[in-house]
């Protein structure tokens, strides 16, 4: 599967180096501001996208692509639509969350945005991985370890089961008003969450590696 690493501006918690040292195909975007984290970090990227409002630095030995300051994506969506282009399925975002609390959820958003399309999209943030899941399953094994939380990503998502926590559910309904699926516990057994029809948020320990089964 085609990976993508996108950069942003944003606190760069962890780094991406575990997925760049991979075999495989893996493009590197620096989004905007996030150009800098790859500067300070060794990081090249194969392209930096971005209206550059963040940050004056521009690169010369990379893809450049600039954007108006004026537009409805934002400069995380405009890396994934360019990587969407060429076929890329599987998308890391560091650098998308921390500071301004409206970037985070616009790029919880783009999660949503890639899983409706089938695409797998990971968010990471303080010690913590954001993914989106709809219309159907991602497993964990037996070694995870810490909570993991489930939230509706629209008004509400149906058939939702989780299985192998300390909590179980089966069959509910997630709304977006009522967190019930907050806080569950990983138990040292293999664990799924399935959403039937819908979108949720998955939210676990950093480091902790997931199947998806769409």
């Amino acid at each position: 599967m085609k990976k993508c690493i996108i950069i942003g501006a944003g606190e760069f918690f962890g780094e991406p180096a575990k997925i760049l040292r991979e075999k495989g195909d893996v493009l590197v975007i620096a989004a905007d501001g996030g150009y800098g984290h790859c500067l300070r970090h060794g990081i090249k990227p194969d392209a930096v996208i971005g209206d550059f409002d963040s940050s004056g630095e521009k690169p010369s030995d990379c893809v450049l692509v600039c954007l108006p300051p004026e537009k409805d994506d934002t400069d995380t969506l405009a890396a994934i639509r360019y990587a969407l282009k060429e076929n890329y399925e599987e998308f890391h975002i560091f650098g998308g969350t921390g500071g301004r609390f409206d970037h985070t959820f616009a790029n919880m958003q783009c999660l949503v945005f890639l899983s409706k399309q089938g695409k797998r999209g990971f968010l990471y943030g303080g010690g913590h991985t954001v993914t989106a899941v709809t219309d159907g399953g991602v497993s964990f094994p037996e070694s995870a370890s810490g909570t993991v939380s489930v939230f509706a990503a629209g008004d509400r998502a149906e058939g939702v089961s989780e299985t192998g926590l300390k909590y179980s559910l089966e069959n509910a309904s997630v709304r977006n008003d009522f967190p019930v699926g907050v806080s569950n516990s990983f138990t040292g057994r293999r664990s799924r969450i399935f959403v039937e029809k819908g979108t949720v948020f998955v939210i676990f320990p950093e480091g902790v590696e997931c199947e998806y089964d769409i």
